[in-house]
């Protein structure tokens, strides 16, 4: 059972597909140009997946060095190390999820559960789910509730929001957030705001995003 994506298993070259063949945000698109040149050289000393890279980049008062290796500058090497970043799936408070009181939560932290990945390591089968609700004093349609939330904000880019809106089109996981079609989510997501302005709109390539994203995730929940 894993929450995050096993980046050791995100070959470089896939990697260097995607970063070519999306629009990126306008301060990370200078990482196109020279991606090929950088997956090759770095190839050539033996990093070949996503998870080789982010610990090379990790290293401290690397920067200059790594920038030297590879025929970039250092701002280059610095949104490299951001955009790697951005690939690693991050646990969140479950207080984030909206779903728990404040004593439901101090029971929750009781019994070892303070994060989305606590609950989706904890809560992954129905008869560990049943006792969780019985240990905490919680109904157990309100755990898997806050179950389905904690695995889709494993998505890069999916927060509370946006998970509830999945939930609300029957949608409890990555593996199903892949087979969607990202014009569909986009015309029903956006006509859900209303008319309101100051809601941010989404627009299909948030969407493809969020499906690449969900590709390395496992789906081991037992509904």
């Amino acid at each position: 059972m894993a929450y995050a994506r096993d980046l050791s298993a995100f070959p470089l070259t896939r990697f260097a597909e995607v970063l070519t063949s999306v629009t990126l945000l306008p301060g990370r698109r200078v990482l196109a140009d020279h991606i090929d040149e950088v997956v090759d050289r770095v190839a050539a000393e033996g990093v070949t997946d996503l998870e080789a890279l982010r610990k090379m980049l990790a290293r401290k008062g690397s920067a200059d060095a790594i920038a030297d290796r590879l025929g970039v500058d250092v701002a280059y090497v610095t949104l490299l190390r951001r955009e790697v970043n951005s690939y690693r799936t991050k646990a969140s408070p479950l207080s984030d999820l909206d779903i728990f009181s404040d004593g439901e939560l101090k029971r929750l932290e009781a019994n070892g559960i303070r994060s989305t990945k606590h609950l989706y390591d904890a809560c992954a089968a129905r008869a560990d789910r049943a006792l969780l609700a019985r240990s905490a004093g919680i109904e157990l349609e309100r755990i898997e509730d806050a179950l389905g939330l904690a695995n889709l904000s494993r998505i890069g880019g999916v927060g509370p929001a946006f998970a509830r809106f999945f939930m609300d089109l029957g949608i409890r996981g990555p593996d199903e957030v892949l087979a969607l079609d990202s014009g569909e989510v986009v015309n029903l997501y956006n006509a859900s705001l209303g008319k309101d302005p100051a809601q941010p709109r989404v627009v299909s390539k948030d969407i493809d995003y969020c499906k690449r994203y969900s590709e390395g995730l496992q789906a081991d929940i037992e509904w």
